[in-house]
């Protein structure tokens, strides 16, 4: 069968632990469960099923952080889905559901990447009494204890974003957020004894995590033996992964030092090997296929079907139709208006949000929306990443069918009838061909971010020049007839921020910059929300009452 989809065979119910009691009955159960590298396999594609496939993934991390970010802006006349309101109105003390679902997802990957690590340490690194010059010791087992120490780690990093104050630049970090599990729970007294982590503590862990991943996995994958199949690793960490992950936390963290050294060996690497590399601003986004990786897509979610054949997997970017401009059934990268509604361009009448009016004036976009000037400006309609992965909507009009040149240019479906003013949308997903463009990948982590982030760290160390090349590559991709307008004379946190919001609105790690420079973030176009400083102490979700009312180390 197509490893690729060895994910969706995995025992997904072995690691759910809704019976306490029929759990721990069973002496270490994963002993007699993984007993090769393709048994170990099943809990890392299960932790990868949960990462990318459920209300964890989706598109909601990225949902989430376009919403809060300042940068979003809510369309008149909606209630979107997915609280999507609450979002938007950071409403950090209501507790939603899906905030539940959320924990609970990240903690199950935790417990098996536990479970999986601790079969690595009590087999003493070769459980399954490999050859250690064996491809399979050296291509699989190695790399997949590698995986597990990733996936543990981005379940953290996720965890601690989402439920505890960010991390203090320039304060204490010593307050205790949440529970911090190094090895599994194998009877209640463990799970009665499991104490709450500072949040100094589950950084530490995820920084180990993510230096021993990017120490121990390879470049790329050499597939061997029971995963020789070409997509495989569609979704999954290799070292440039971790590696980018890495300094993407210590950015968040202000240590700038060390971020810049990871983005450095990823730019390094990208530039001597040309294995990741700058295309066309639509090329992260265009893709159907798990073979197909675009060069510029460090890690992407794993949402391609394989070979050319479709797979209903039903594994798409759920939040996409929300927070974009297209909707699930929509086929083809160029937008047309085709009558059949699943051919070319479905608009989504799902979409509540379009860049916030604010953002647009700030990215040179449009002349003064704040104020009703809506007029695109020269340098929009120049830009490539404006013309290829945003787009303009005018106001609503009643009467235009799928079919009629308006359907692309002009809001017209009954959910937009109060839009009375023109919408730049994210255009950025469902940008594949047929059979459905739901299943076209996107970028986690792409280049250009790298570029951008370590410009700004560049910039912030008084190494000006290396700041304007930076963002030159990024500026020159988007605008080859009006290249390198950044020098070391123009180049500052504006331009650099700026330059964020053209390339990386709605990709997940907009909120993640501007603390991670310890800017404002900025009210955006809501009245109801307010600008908010560093160390932004209040910005995180509650703890689940579920959690809070089975764990006693929260009183």
């Amino acid at each position: 069968m197509k490893s690729k989809y060895l994910t969706i065979l995995v025992c997904v119910g072995l690691f759910n632990f809704c019976s306490c009691d029929d759990f721990f009955e069973l002496k270490r159960p994963q002993e007699t469960q993984w007993t090769t590298t393709a048994t170990y396999e099943q809990g890392l594609s299960s932790a990868y099923v949960s990462l990318q496939w459920t209300d964890a993934g989706r598109g909601f991390p990225q949902y989430i952080d376009f919403l809060t970010s300042g940068t979003a802006s809510l369309m008149d006349g909606n209630t979107p889905g997915l609280d999507g309101e609450k979002y938007f109105y950071r409403s950090f003390d209501e507790k939603l559901g899906r905030m539940t679902t959320i924990w609970r997802t990240y903690y199950n990957v935790i417990t098996k990447c536990n479970l999986a690590l601790d079969v690595d340490r009590d087999g003493n690194s070769n459980p399954f009494n490999l050859d250690t010059r064996s491809d399979d010791f050296i291509h699989n087992y190695t790399r997949q204890v590698a995986e597990y120490h990733f996936c543990r780690a981005f379940s953290y990093f996720s965890l601690i974003r989402i439920f505890a104050a960010p991390y203090n630049h320039s304060g204490e970090n010593n307050q205790k957020v949440i529970p911090l599990k190094e090895s599994a729970a194998y009877s209640k007294e463990d799970v009665y004894n499991e104490e709450l982590g500072t949040v100094e503590e589950v950084y530490d862990l995820i920084i180990r995590d993510l230096k021993y991943a990017k120490e121990n996995l390879p470049d790329q994958f050499t597939l061997t033996s029971w995963n020789n199949v070409s997509g495989y690793e569609c979704g999954r960490a290799n070292k440039w992964v971790a590696t980018s992950l890495l300094g993407k936390v210590y950015f968040l963290m202000g240590k700038y030092a060390e971020a810049k050294a990871e983005f450095d060996a990823v730019i390094n690497y990208a530039e001597s090997t040309g294995t990741y590399k700058l295309e066309a601003p639509k090329d992260p986004f265009n893709k159907e296929k798990a073979q197909d990786v675009p060069k510029e897509s460090i890690w992407e979610f794993n949402s391609g079907f394989l070979d050319g054949k479709f797979e209903n997997h039903n594994n798409y970017m759920y939040c996409g139709m929300v927070m974009g401009l297209r909707f699930r059934d929509s086929n083809g990268d160029e937008l047309e208006s085709l009558p059949g509604n699943n051919e070319g361009t479905v608009i989504s009448s799902w979409n509540g949000f379009g860049i916030a009016y604010t953002s647009l004036k700030e990215m040179g976009w449009m002349k003064d929306p704040m104020n009703g000037d809506y007029t695109v400006t020269p340098e929009a309609e120049a830009d490539l990443r404006y013309q290829q992965v945003y787009h303009l909507m005018l106001p609503y009009k009643e009467g235009i069918k799928k079919g009629d040149p308006e359907y692309i240019t002009t809001e017209s479906l009954a959910g937009h009838s109060m839009v009375k003013t023109p919408h730049v949308y994210i255009d950025k997903f469902f940008r594949g061909a047929k059979p459905y463009g739901k299943f076209s990948k996107f970028p986690f982590i792409r280049l250009a971010d790298i570029y951008l982030q370590r410009a700004w760290l560049r910039w912030n160390s008084n190494d000006l020049q290396g700041a304007a090349n930076d963002l030159n590559i990024v500026w020159n991709r988007a605008n080859p007839q009006n290249p390198d307008i950044y020098t070391a004379s123009n180049v500052n946190h504006d331009a650099i921020y700026h330059e964020y919001l053209r390339e990386m609105t709605g990709e997940g790690w907009t909120v993640d910059f501007m603390m991670g420079t310890q800017m404002t973030i900025p009210a955006g176009d809501s009245k109801l929300n307010s600008s908010v400083a560093p160390p932004y102490s209040s910005w995180y979700w509650s703890i689940p009452d579920d959690e809070v009312n089975l764990n006693d180390k929260y009183q």
